[in-house]
């Protein structure tokens, strides 16, 4: 009998020293345990938890009920999902929360895992899990939000002026030229051609200050660093930032007696999917990040090339360059050489942003020579490409006409839509709110509605997108907003509407939805 002795203290001993190891362990990683009893209802936690709540262990057991009644309300239904979904489906509980414990100001993060407990039978018998504090890296990650957002409204203010002079230079080139027009108008003989002209440089002048505001809108999009992807030019993008970045690398740096210069040299058809909002995003703290580096002016080259199945987008400078040690750091979260100008997340959201897109990023730089960021993107396939814009069937023919419903509370734009549309041979009505809207359709079928999005108080394109769509599946649906860059096209589809086009938009837009429609439906 004494072997037996000894091989079962030797096991006793081995037990109690797995058991200390795992609780040294649970103390160093501000974890603890927690078991659900399915029969009993009763919910127990670990001493350790109760520690971290600075509570006795008894005021944290009790029935779930009571249990979630500790749970912040926002995460109560997410806890019990998830709790369901463990017990039903076998699945592994694994879910987020806060919980406000019963001392004052105890409000905690916890990370809940666990795995359900069955019999033989493979009923549910409870749930058996571990709960991790983490606190401190929410709180941590809510900082980093903060400087993030920080940073992007640096920027965006940086910008500020720059647009605010774009804007002016094109309404001074619209009304100066109407006015030249008008008086031309108005003497005996007018110079028809000249007028022409006139009038040419007025639409261009206001498609152009349109361009700037949507590209205003495309950055401060922040929220969304890639929704559903659609076909981007690298080119395209680099030519917008390089005009919205214009204060920083041109204006700012003149006032400050060190010019930079800065060239843009893209190839053609070498497209990505991704976000347009995004990449514009990451090639502005690119360029900012040059120009910090150029103390005594120089250069800044942005490049986009095709290269097999992938687009590399390239940010050059001409200035100081970085050391191996620094180069090792560029992307850590917070790492900055800039001191208290500096929130050390610009690299960072760039890395974000190219992993995002299924890119690589690459470094090259050399003290004294400069410096050049690479991103390299997967080509645009054809495959993931998604229309844009409403279905296209044959052109529309010659006379051939459909009834359009335009929605517009500013009465000078409904009469131009109107007025556009009717020239092409179609039925127009026009509606000035929802309402109004509503009693058209329900007397008439129409093949088309273009709507503003907003119609006043109260009222909205939204609304009426729903509407159609629920009452009338076959009328095609055109918003019309000036918030257009600000719109998710997937969003759009999914409330009922076909197409987005911002303000100003072009007659040659409205003609050609138009047509495209006409040429869909095939209605008289």
């Amino acid at each position: 009998m004494e072997p037996e002795v000894d091989g079962t203290a030797c096991d006793s001993r081995t037990l109690q020293q797995i058991q200390l190891r795992l609780q040294m362990a649970l103390d160093a990683s501000n974890m603890g345990t927690w078991d659900y009893d399915l029969r009993r209802d009763r919910l127990e936690w670990s001493r350790e938890l109760a520690q971290m709540a600075g509570v006795p262990p008894h005021v944290l057991t009790g029935s779930l009920a009571e249990s979630l009644g500790s749970v912040h309300p926002e995460d109560r239904s997410k806890i019990e999902r998830a709790i369901r979904d463990t017990l039903d489906h076998d699945s592994e509980l694994n879910v987020e929360a806060r919980v406000r414990f019963r001392r004052p100001g105890s409000e905690r993060w916890l990370l809940l895992k666990g795995q359900a407990r069955r019999d033989e039978r493979g009923r549910p018998l409870g749930i058996t899990g571990v709960a991790m504090d983490i606190t401190n890296r929410k709180e941590a990650e809510a900082v980093h939000g903060r400087l993030a957002q920080s940073e992007r409204l640096r920027a965006l203010g940086e910008m500020a002026s720059g647009i605010a002079h774009d804007l002016n230079q094109s309404l001074a080139l619209i009304t100066g030229y109407s006015d030249m027009a008008r008086q031309e108008l108005s003497g005996d003989t007018p110079d028809v051609a000249r007028v022409r002209e006139m009038v040419g440089i007025t639409a261009q002048a206001a498609i152009e200050g349109g361009q700037v505001l949507r590209g205003l809108l495309s950055f401060v999009r922040t929220q969304e660093l890639l929704v559903e992807e659609e076909r981007v030019d690298p080119g395209e993008v680099l030519q917008d930032v390089a005009r919205l970045t214009a204060p920083r690398w041109r204006d700012a740096t003149q006032a400050e007696g060190r010019p930079i210069d800065l060239v843009v040299d893209a190839q053609p058809n070498c497209a990505i999917d991704g976000s347009p909002a995004a990449l514009r995003e990451a090639i502005t703290n690119l360029i900012f990040n040059a120009v910090d580096a150029l103390p005594r002016g120089g250069i800044i080259k942005l490049s986009a090339r095709c290269e097999d199945d992938h687009v590399v987008v390239e940010v050059s400078d001409s200035g100081m360059g970085m050391p191996p040690d620094v180069q090792a750091r560029v992307f850590d979260p917070f790492f900055t050489t800039k001191g208290e100008r500096g929130t050390g997340l610009g690299l960072p959201q760039v890395l974000t942003v190219v992993e995002r897109h299924g890119g690589t990023i690459e470094l090259d730089s050399r003290p004294g020579r400069g410096t050049t960021f690479r991103l390299k993107f997967p080509r645009a396939s054809d495959r993931r490409r998604r229309p844009e814009t409403l279905p296209r069937g044959p052109a529309a023919a010659p006379g051939q006409r459909i009834r359009i419903l335009v929605v517009e509370d500013e009465q000078q734009l409904a009469r131009m839509a109107g007025l556009v549309l009717r020239q092409r041979g179609h039925h127009v009505s026009v509606a000035a709110s929802v309402e109004e809207a509503l009693v058209y359709l329900r007397e008439e079928p129409f093949a088309l509605v273009i709507s503003d999005l907003g119609l006043g108080p109260g009222q909205n394109g939204w609304d009426l997108a729903e509407a159609v769509r629920e009452r009338w599946p076959a009328t095609r649906f055109v918003l019309v907003t000036g918030w257009g860059a600000a719109i998710d096209p997937a969003e759009a589809r999914q409330r009922g509407v076909d197409q987005v086009i911002p303000k100003p938009y072009r007659i040659a837009d409205l003609r050609q939805i138009a047509d495209d429609v006409a040429g869909v439906s095939g209605s008289g």
